[in-house]
């Protein structure tokens, strides 16, 4: 069974609690204090491992924490940081971070990394800082202080991961279409074919060597599509998207009709699939693969290829992205798409891999890639691309880092991630560590915001949960 979707839990590991300490040492005379940092937490990283076939893994492992830094000790005596927990996964995959609570999560919605590189290491959850110790609060006035602060929490959510198979090329057409035969013969894979639809339950992956001298690409099998499947019908609708990293779409049709399907129809049927499922993936380049020929007099055969032909035109005249792609600023004539074979006999697959090969090479070379930046100014890169991989971009900042509101029922608020993280790392039963805090929030601008709102002495304020009497 393929396993290409699975939820896990991470949890980077808490920060340690800074040390309060002061030495003791006979021979030292007001020693002062010496009370060490606390370790930071560790973080969760995926990375991508090549040898994983699919997500089976996480089917027996849904949890992954990170350990905790430990706690300051005396002597400035640093707590070790906690150790990383490093998840392997499969190329391919994208892991999107669910918001809410478990049994009430919302739908993934935040793109954390997308996995395509042998190695590539991506950070999804940050471990938390640790607490800084007694040491770091002395000042002229503040000689020996009695408080440190707190370990930050690391964090802490469900992630949906999600495999697009990672291949050069994908076949695609309707159930027993020869799609699997095709693969055989291309590849070294060794699908199941059988004289019956949905042979293929699950895609296979083949390495295609088209030269013959060590030239290869990869070429993906996914089930066959009904109509329909961009909405969930038959089994196509959960592996439409494996052909979305593909660079061509090798379009699979039956030209003998065998199961009632006339060819044409079929292919419109398809193709109406493959566009309605996502623009990025009815825009990749697509070559028509009419197979069967073998069970057809060759009269028939080249009356059908010159009805391909000509629908290529047509699409053409429509101004199809699958069918008016470019190579070396030059638009290929109709008849280089369609393609007859036999995955039978073997007939025309030379001539198949002859064409499908360079064009492959054509679309991965850096000066397609290098076309594309340029057709950035008009939006089309960033269509195709829109969630499907990571920009990270520096958070905003500005001279507020927090929010004040009012309310005549809740009273004041002040919500903001500065605010949250300061407030949280230190310990409020502690007086001199709340009488530190206040400075701390009076320096960030919390109270002069307050008092523009119109608090008042003894009014309550709410800081991001946390209950304090205004002064």
């Amino acid at each position: 069974m393929f396993f290409d979707q699975a939820k896990i839990h991470v949890a980077a590991g808490n920060g340690g609690n800074g040390c309060v300490s002061f030495r003791h040492e006979i021979h030292v005379p007001r020693g002062g204090p010496d009370g060490g940092d606390g370790g930071r937490g560790g973080d969760v990283i995926v990375v991508g491992d090549p040898q994983l076939r699919d997500l089976q893994p996480f089917t027996y492992k849904v949890h992954y924490k990170a350990g905790s830094g430990g706690a300051g000790m005396g002597a400035r005596k640093h707590g070790a940081n906690g150790e990383d927990a490093v998840i392997p996964v499969p190329l391919g995959t994208q892991l999107w971070r669910i918001h809410g609570t478990e049994g009430e999560e919302d739908a993934p919605d935040e793109l954390l990394a997308d996995i395509t590189k042998p190695g590539q290491r991506v950070v999804i959850a940050e471990g938390g800082l640790g607490g800084k110790g007694n040491t770091r609060f002395v000042n002229s006035v503040r000689q020996a202080p009695h408080f440190g602060e707190l370990g930050e929490e690391g964090e802490g959510f469900w992630v949906q991961l999600s495999l697009r198979l990672m291949a050069d090329a994908g076949l695609a057409g309707l159930p027993n279409a020869g799609k699997s035969s095709l693969l055989r013969r291309l590849s070294n894979a060794k699908p199941k074919v059988a004289d019956y639809p949905f042979t293929t339950l699950e895609p296979m992956l083949g390495v295609v060597d088209w030269t013959g001298e060590g030239d290869t690409f990869t070429l993906a099998d996914v089930p066959g599509l009904l109509e329909g499947a961009s909405e969930g019908v038959g089994l196509g609708h959960e592996f439409l998207a494996h052909l979305e990293r593909c660079q061509v779409l090798l379009h699979v049709v039956d030209i003998t009709g065998y199961y009632g399907v006339e060819p044409l129809e079929g292919f419109r049927t398809i193709l109406g699939e493959l566009d309605a499922h996502a623009a990025d993936l009815a825009g990749k380049p697509q070559t028509i693969v009419l197979n069967k020929i073998d069970a057809l007099p060759p009269e028939t055969v080249q009356e059908w290829e010159r009805t391909f032909i000509g629908e290529v035109e047509r699409l053409r005249g429509e101004g199809h992205p699958a069918y008016t792609y470019e190579i070396e600023g030059e638009l290929p004539p109709a008849a280089r798409l369609v393609r007859p074979v036999s995955a039978v006999t073997g007939a025309g697959i030379s001539a198949l891999l002859s064409w499908v090969g360079p064009l492959i090479v054509r679309m991965t070379a850096p000066d397609t890639l290098a076309d594309e930046g340029a057709a950035a100014e008009s939006g089309a890169v960033e269509e195709r691309t829109e969630g499907r991989h990571v920009t990270y971009r520096p958070a905003p900042t500005g001279a507020r880092s927090f929010v004040v509101t009012h309310d005549e029922e809740t009273g004041f608020a002040v919500k903001g991630k500065a605010v949250k993280r300061l407030v949280s790392r230190f310990d409020l039963d502690n007086e001199e560590a709340v009488q530190y805090l206040a400075e701390r929030l009076d320096r960030l601008g919390v109270y002069a915001a307050l008092k523009s709102k119109g608090a008042q002495p003894g009014d309550e304020v709410d800081l991001e949960g946390y209950t304090f009497e205004f002064q």
